[in-house]
């Protein structure tokens, strides 16, 4: 069941547990609704992406 308004912290949570795995659709919109109306949410999420790309760069060039 979706659950219609998620804080900041559980956001949080779920964005970085998404990194370890498959995020079940009711967690996926509950995030999606929350960050069209969290700006800060939004751009944490921006960072954590950056900061994974980075870290992707970084063992691509270590293995280099």
């Amino acid at each position: 069941m979706i659950k219609p308004k998620i804080t900041c912290r559980e956001a949080t949570e779920i964005l970085l547990q998404g990194e370890d795995r498959s995020l079940p659709l009711a967690e996926r919109l509950s995030l999606r609704l929350h960050q069209r109306s969290c700006g800060n949410c939004r751009r944490f999420a921006r960072q954590v992406a950056l900061m994974r790309q980075a870290s992707a760069r970084w063992r691509k060039f270590s293995e280099d």
